[in-house]
This record gives C-alpha cells, structure tokens and sequence, in this order.
C-alpha cells in the first residue's frame, strides 16, 4: 500500500525550511533577549546566535527528512499523535547528545528542547492526502497560500 504524498517542489521546499528556521531563530533570539533584560540572563555571545542558527537549521533538517520517512497524516487526532511522538523521541535523544557534546556539563542552554522545536516545526511541510484528492502539486501550492484551488475554467476566462 503506497500513501500518496503531496509536498512542494525541492526548490520551495528548501525555501519554506529556510524561512520556517529562521523564523524559529528569531524567535528563540526574542526569548533569549527578554530572559536578559527580564531576568538578568546573560546575553548571546556570537557563538551562541551561531550555535542556535544551526541548531535551528539542522533541527529543521531532520524534521523535514523524517517527513519524507512518514508524512503528515490527513487525518486529525491519534494518527498525528503517534507521528508526533515518533519524531520527538529521537529528536530529543539527538538533541540530548548535542547538549552534551557541546555543552559539557554546563547547562544554561537547551540544546535539547531547541533541537526538537525545530524537528517538530520541520516536519509538516510533505503530507498524506486523501485519497479522492487529485489537486497535485498547483492545488497544494494554492493551499500553501491560504487561497482555495482555481478551477481550470477560472483560468482561462478573462474580465468582461
């Protein structure tokens, strides 16, 4: 039984994963600017905007690759459950070795919890979709866009 997957082309692909990790960063850089004037948390060395930027990236990375291993379900609830719960184990298990790579055992960063946002927020841009669902690959870019499908006929009519 292969599920059919509806996912953008490869060059929008690595466009939307560029855009969704550095959205994440900035704002894990709002959080981290707050906690410094909120709480006198120390603020962000450049290796430390460095080391979240590709945390970031290599965590959206990793969701996007296990979206292609199991793509978003279409349908809402247990499914998507379980497909979240598969992706976080490992992800925290991956992010828990950065953090004590990296980090040592100084622990005022989590690497962790950093690297499994981003893994989670990767993972939804290949889905499954229904199975009467013929729209392709224009009717997904359409959806991406928040504008419902055009039929071929709306195309084609020009404005009296």
């Amino acid at each position: 039984m292969s599920t059919n997957r509806t996912s953008p082309d490869p060059p929008r692909l690595a466009l939307l994963a560029v855009r969704r990790a550095l959205g994440v960063s900035v704002a894990l850089y709002a959080f981290y600017i707050a906690l410094h004037y909120l709480s006198g948390y120390p603020f962000l060395a450049p290796a430390d905007v460095l080391l979240i930027l590709g945390l970031v990236f290599a965590g959206t990375a990793f969701g996007v690759a296990f979206s292609f291993a199991s793509p978003l379900p279409a349908d809402q609830g247990i499914p998507r459950v379980v497909r979240t719960a598969l992706l976080t184990v490992p992800a925290l298990g991956i992010g828990v070795v950065l953090q004590v790579v990296i980090e040592g055992a100084r622990s005022d960063m989590a690497i962790y919890a950093i690297f499994a946002l981003a893994a989670w927020l990767g993972s939804t841009f290949v889905r499954e979709s229904d199975e009467g669902d013929d729209g392709g690959a224009e009717a997904d870019r359409e959806r991406n866009r928040g504008r419902e499908p055009a039929d071929d006929a709306d195309r084609d009519c020009a404005p009296a």
